[in-house]
Order: C-alpha cells, then sequence, then structure tokens
C-alpha cells in the first residue's frame, strides 16, 4: 500500500499563508453575516482567521511548530473526547422566549453532546479513505479530539409559522432571509491535540444558520433538526479537512438549500 504524504505538514503551509488568505471569507460570512465568538476554551481563540480557500470553518489556527506537527502526522489514531456544554450560551432569541426557557434547554444539551460525539467519531471512522481509526480512550499515539458546545438555539415552531407568513407575501424569500434569528442555529469550537506534548496543533470555531430553503423544510419542523445537521455536516468537514493534501480546498455548503430534509 502506497504511503500518503504527510497530511499535518500541509497544514504547515496553509497556516503561513493565513496572513495573506485572511481577508478571504466565507460563504456564510459574507451572504448572511454569521460571526462566531470563540470562548477562552480555545488557547488561541484571538489568533482564529478564516481561510475560505483552503477551509469552511469561520475561525482557524494551526500550529506552526514542526516538532509537534511531525509527531501529529506519526498518529494514526484518533480520540473523540466527551463532548462539553457545561458554558454554553444563553439563547437570548424573542421564539426562545415564547417555545421554551434555560431549563428546557439544559435538560436536553446531554443528548445533543452524546450525538455529537456520536457522529464525529463516526465520521473519522467510516471515511472512503480513513486516515484515523477511532479510539475509545486517549493513547499515546492517538490525536485528541476536544469539542466544546458555544450555543444552540433549537428550532421552534413559532419561527416556522412566523416565517412562513412572510413568505406567503414574499415569494418564499423575506420570511427566510430577513427573519433569520428565528431559525435555528449552532455554534461549536474544537481543537485536535498531540499526545505527547498536549499541544493544540489545529483549532477551530464556527456558527451555523439553519438552511435558507427555497422549496421544502421538513428538518424546520424538528427541535433537534437544524442541530444534528450542522453537526453531521462540520463532522465531515473536519474528517476532509484533517486529511486533505497542501491547497485542497474543504469547501463550506450552501446557506441556500431547495430542500431541507
Amino acid at each position: 500500500m502506497k504511503a500518503s504524504p504527510p497530511r499535518w505538514l500541509a497544514l504547515v503551509l496553509l497556516a503561513n499563508m493565513a496572513a495573506v488568505l485572511s481577508s478571504c471569507r466565507t460563504a456564510k460570512s459574507v451572504v448572511e453575516a454569521v460571526e462566531v465568538q470563540p470562548s477562552s476554551f480555545l488557547t488561541h481563540a484571538k489568533d482564529l482567521k478564516e481561510d475560505r480557500k483552503h477551509s469552511p470553518f469561520l475561525g482557524n489556527w494551526w500550529n506552526r511548530d514542526k516538532s509537534v506537527l511531525a509527531a501529529a502526522d506519526r498518529c494514526r489514531k484518533i480520540y473523540v473526547a466527551p463532548v462539553l456544554y457545561a458554558n454554553v450560551r444563553p439563547d437570548k432569541t424573542l421564539v426562545a422566549a415564547v417555545e421554551h426557557d434555560a431549563g428546557w434547554r439544559r435538560r436536553r444539551l446531554p443528548v445533543l453532546a452524546g450525538y455529537m460525539k456520536d457522529q464525529f467519531e463516526a465520521a473519522f471512522s467510516k471515511a472512503k479513505e480513513p486516515r484515523y481509526a477511532v479510539v475509545q480512550a486517549p493513547a499515546a499515539d492517538a490525536l485528541t479530539l476536544e469539542l466544546n458546545l458555544l450555543e444552540w438555539g433549537p428550532n421552534t415552531y413559532t419561527g416556522v409559522i412566523t416565517r412562513q407568513a412572510v413568505d406567503f407575501f414574499t415569494f418564499n424569500v423575506g420570511g427566510e432571509v430577513a427573519l433569520r434569528n428565528t431559525r435555528g442555529y449552532m455554534a461549536i469550537e474544537g481543537r485536535v491535540v498531540e499526545p505527547k506534548s498536549k499541544q493544540p496543533v489545529f483549532e477551530f470555531a464556527d456558527k451555523e444558520y439553519a438552511k435558507v430553503v427555497i422549496l421544502i423544510s421538513i428538518q424546520d419542523f424538528r427541535r433537534y433538526g437544524q442541530a444534528h445537521f450542522a453537526v453531521k455536516e462540520w463532522a465531515a468537514q473536519l474528517e476532509k479537512l484533517l486529511r486533505s493534501r497542501a491547497g485542497e480546498r474543504v469547501a463550506d455548503s450552501s446557506p441556500a438549500v431547495l430542500f431541507n430534509y
């Protein structure tokens, strides 16, 4: 079997281009003006930058220490740690006040955190060309993926009904675009840690709102619909990014879709 080229060293090249590409913006930051504010969970939260030509995430930071990157590149296993959610930010949207309180959401956070862990493990273990074998405990030869749930606004029936009412008079556009804050949303942050040095080799943060749906939306009628959809996308994108070659682009999905199941 032909050995694959070092992936983490390829990230060094991407990091060196960060200053040049810092003006590049992702589709969601341009089209929907979406921003994410990482927390102190990330060591390099203030250094995260967009890099549309290579990463789908709103914020990215790569370690430039060649020794740490070389050690990470030798790892062929990955451990997905339990997802943290204790410091998730309050949902201050109007529809949240109408349909659920902080207690309702707090009781459901453990379920969502468990779903996140399962989906990220599945993305790595079921990839067509997997680079890492998923392990169930930290190991000396395994990278550790640490994830933190920053924000979660569940889908609401109030939001769906409001958007649909506006869309009826605006050709299915006004409600979806103008009333973004009635849509479900989610924000996460994470880091990949090299086992021996305990140093992060990659840190990221991202935020997603429920997609603007042109024709039919089923997902919007499920409380966890947007969150589940976003988590699956993030997991697949991160897996692909960590095995990408130098110069290879991992594109973000479109903020608008025809159907949303």
